[in-house]
């Protein structure tokens, strides 16, 4: 009979043991990726020309160079072809960060290189001044978002 006991009672521990070991937690449901600043514009009548012009012009040639410093990521350009009414936007700009602080935080040296680029572009700040309200002669910025892209990750086996 004790020895019966003793069986039931080690067997028993040894169970209990077994449950109480905590199992994998499961992996997260995404990976945090990219972040992109959007920015809807809504381009003033007779200016869609002038406006597409001065994105190629001026807009285009300083993102690339802020792409090739390593500055963004990337960036691209959507139209959209229907208008919900007067006001909506035509032209939306999606800027690409590596993460929350490039798209954020413009420290001194990281607003230096910004600065550099486009006064490069321009060649004074003056010029540059100038050039941005010219763009706001031709459009109205509707919006703005910054978001985070979700990579979703597999479901576990």
């Amino acid at each position: 009979m004790k020895k019966i006991f003793l069986t039931v009672l080690f067997a028993s521990v040894f169970a209990m043991g077994a449950m109480a070991q905590t199992t994998t937690p499961p992996p997260p449901a995404s990976t945090a990726g990219v972040v992109v600043r959007l920015t809807y514009i809504d381009i003033k009548p007779g200016k869609g020309t002038d406006y597409l012009n001065f994105l190629r012009t001026h807009t285009k040639v300083i993102l690339d160079e802020q792409k090739k410093q390593g500055l963004i990521v990337d960036y691209k350009f959507f139209s959209k072809p229907t208008t919900e009414g007067p006001g909506d936007w035509d032209v939306a700009q999606a800027i690409v960060y590596k993460n929350y602080a490039d798209a954020i935080d413009f420290n001194a040296e990281r607003g230096a290189k910004f600065d550099a680029i486009s006064i490069g572009h321009y060649g004074s700040v003056e010029a540059r001044t100038k050039a941005g309200e010219q763009q706001d002669e031709m459009r109205t910025v509707v919006s703005s978002h910054l978001m985070r892209e979700q990579i979703l990750n597999p479901m576990p086996k």
